[in-house]
C-alpha cells in the first residue's frame, strides 16, 4: 500500500499505519518531510522533490529518502492502493 504523508499532525498517524504494514511504500509531501523517518526502518520512502527544497531538508533525507518528481508520484499512486494522510 502506498502512503501518502503530508502534514505533521496527521500523518503520524499515517507513520503507525505504515509501521504495521509490512509491503509500506512511504511518500514524504509537503510538511510530511518533516516527520521522524527513522520510524520507517525497512520501508521504502520516498520524498517530493518540490517540498524537500521548499522546507530546506535535501541534507536530512538525501542518504534516507529517494527524492521524487511529480512524473513518478503519478507512476507510484497508479501502481498501487493509496492510504492519505495529507
Amino acid at each position: 500500500m502506498l502512503y501518502l504523508l503530508g502534514d505533521k499532525i496527521i500523518g503520524s498517524v499515517g507513520v503507525s499505519y505504515a509501521q504495521m504494514d509490512a509491503e509500506a511504500i512511504v511518500v514524504l509531501i509537503k510538511d510530511g518531510v518533516f516527520l521522524d523517518i527513522e520510524a520507517f526502518q525497512d520501508k521504502k520512502i520516498y520524498a517530493m522533490d518540490e517540498d524537500v527544497k521548499r522546507r530546506g531538508m535535501e541534507g536530512r533525507l538525501k542518504d534516507k529518502a529517494e527524492i521524487i518528481g511529480y512524473d513518478k508520484l503519478v507512476d507510484l499512486i497508479l501502481e498501487n492502493k493509496v492510504v492519505n494522510f495529507v
